[in-house]
């Protein structure tokens, strides 16, 4: 019996240890990754995560010109034991058999080995993927073997999360959700502190994006680039006659010159009926960085850089201008921007299909906690989706559904699959008997 054990664990560890080596192999092989973005980094720009700044900063100070390598083996090293961190929580929560516990492992490699490459590229994908799976292995924690010392670890996985990438404030709620739930089922008042301790999170994390930002570049501001993200949706489906939603004189000439812009080449949702092969959202996401990058941000860093601010100032000053102007645009066109929002949530996840199944088996993982049937999925299910959802609904003010901002889940629906197989196939040979 204890040979049997034994043998079983060297075989699964055997099997582990080659795909963990198989990925650190590719990585190495391919090296590191430039994308635009990565320059931008490397650079300092003012508008770029704090966090991975400082990251990539430490490397080139240390290590000079040959900071690649470095680097490299330093991201997928925190790759890997985010993925091992979660995987190894699956593992014990779910109790999977040995091929489904290779294939969950395969799963949450994915991102290092194939598309996104999150260990390679110069991004702060390559700290963000696994600090987002060490935020929901705690949580699981947390919430299956009521562990607070976990949430706790959480919460300050999710600060350094958020500080690395802004989207990750959608995980708050999340982590307010749990804490309450925690507070209810066991009845004990320290989970109102950790509570506490969730609902700080956006406010310090906000403080140190200020503060490296006065330390830098003399500026305490957080990153520069909320306005023309959360604009270009609302800049879509405007007119050209909401100029009189704005009073300053900047504000309209500003709207006129973007518009001029967007009409000229039909990067607005009045052209996208014109094209009858996409929809207005199609039309919207394959124009995202003509009008958001390419239009919006750039005329703002023009026409500031023409009243002389400097380069950090131009970034500040647009991001300003174009917080002040979101909210008369959005009131004035919140039925076209809420159809544009409702199709970016479903094309997130894929499409109305993928939506559905979702919702589906979030109201199964509910429904398993209201039952108390099987409390272990039922938590495991509702938390994970629930983590996908909050993502999604974010990102889906703030950008289009391109992969590179929601992969971060790509391996939920895959790992609930593969709980339902074992199960099954755990059961099944039990009816025959």
């Amino acid at each position: 019996m204890i040979n049997t054990l034994l043998k079983n664990i060297r075989q699964y560890i055997k099997s582990e240890f080659l795909v963990y080596f198989f990925a650190c192999f590719l990585v190495l092989y391919r090296g590191v990754i430039y994308e635009l973005d990565s320059y931008a980094f490397l650079s300092m720009e003012i508008n770029r995560s704090s966090g991975y700044i400082i990251f990539l900063s430490f490397f080139k100070k240390i290590f000079g010109s040959y900071f690649e390598y470095p680097l490299l083996i330093v991201q997928l090293t925190i790759n890997i034991y985010g993925v091992w961190i979660l995987h190894t929580c699956l593992r014990r929560i779910l109790k999977f058999q040995k091929l489904f516990s290779v294939l969950s492992l395969l799963i949450l490699l994915a991102p290092l080995l194939y598309l996104h490459l999150t260990a390679n590229k110069l991004q702060t994908e390559a700290l963000a993927y696994p600090l987002y799976l060490i935020f929901i292995a705690n949580c699981i924690y947390g919430l299956v073997r009521l562990q607070k010392k976990n949430l706790i670890y959480g919460a300050m996985v999710l600060l350094i999360l958020i500080f690395v990438r802004g989207q990750f404030l959608s995980l708050v709620p999340i982590g307010l959700i749990v804490t309450t739930y925690m507070l209810i089922i066991t009845n004990k008042r320290s989970y109102a502190l950790v509570g506490l301790l969730f609902i700080t999170i956006p406010f310090l994390s906000n403080l140190f994006d200020k503060s490296f930002h006065y330390y830098q570049y003399g500026h305490f501001v957080a990153t520069p680039f909320t306005g023309p993200s959360i604009g270009a949706a609302v800049f879509y489906v405007s007119d050209k006659e909401d100029v009189v939603l704005f009073n300053s004189k900047e504000e309209r000439e500003y709207f006129k010159s973007v518009k001029k812009r967007l009409d000229e080449k039909e990067w607005t949702s009045s052209f996208a009926n014109t094209y009858d092969s996409i929809s207005s959202f199609d039309h919207f996401r394959q124009n995202y960085v003509n009008i958001c990058n390419q239009t919006i941000h750039e005329y703002g860093l023009q026409h500031f850089e023409k009243k002389g601010l400097s380069s950090d100032m131009q970034y500040i000053a647009t991001d300003n201008l174009l917080l002040k102007m979101y909210k008369p645009l959005l009131l004035d066109n919140f039925k076209e921007w809420l159809k544009l929002y409702i199709q970016n949530i479903k094309a997130s996840l894929g499409n109305s299909k993928y939506l559905l199944l979702h919702i589906v088996l979030f109201a199964f993982g509910i429904l398993l906690l209201l039952r108390r049937k099987d409390l272990v999925l039922g938590k495991f299910i509702s938390f994970v989706i629930l983590c996908t959802f909050s993502n999604i609904a974010l990102l889906a003010i703030a950008t289009h559904s391109d992969k590179r901002y929601v992969f971060y889940n790509d391996w939920v629906l895959f790992i609930v699959l593969f709980v339902f197989l074992d199960r099954y196939f755990n059961t099944v040979p039990k009816e025959k008997n």
